[in-house]
């Protein structure tokens, strides 16, 4: 058999200040021991310090391991900013071994101007390259 709980409406017929002068007129409060205000703030205080050593030791360690993370992290971006380098001055200076010969046999540029400008327009392709990657590709203005 299932009952309902009855809902009353808590309403004192009493002011707090008048209820609270009858309670402490029937309710004595017990003794304290001695020093007793003094223990519960040391024991407060104790446990505090405990639980923010504990934090402390928790916070260290998942900052020793955040740190060797990003180390490990930094180490593999190191190894892969250099094979992207060799890759590029490998591909760039296969590009000009294949460019040099066809500069030279359509436009009859000898290789001391011709190196130095395809150096550069291999430069401004890459730094393009960068540019449009880091700001976005450029868009065209409407008149």
């Amino acid at each position: 058999m299932h009952t309902t709980p009855v809902n009353t409406l808590i309403e004192p017929e009493w002011p707090n200040d008048a209820l609270d002068q009858a309670l402490a007129s029937c309710i004595l409060a017990p003794d304290l021991p001695e020093r007793f205000r003094s223990r519960v703030v040391a024991a407060v205080l104790t446990e505090q310090l405990e639980s923010l050593a504990v934090r402390r030791e928790q916070l260290e360690v998942d900052h020793a391991s955040e740190l060797a993370q990003l180390q490990r992290s930094h180490i593999v971006l190191k190894r892969n900013t250099l094979a992207l380098v060799a890759a590029w001055a490998f591909a760039a200076g296969t590009c000009v071994q294949i460019a040099l010969p066809w500069l030279h046999s359509h436009f009859e540029l000898d290789s001391v101007t011709t190196a130095p400008l395809l150096a550069l327009l291999i430069g401004l392709a890459t730094g393009a390259n960068v540019w449009a990657d880091r700001f976005g590709k450029p868009t065209r203005f409407m008149a």
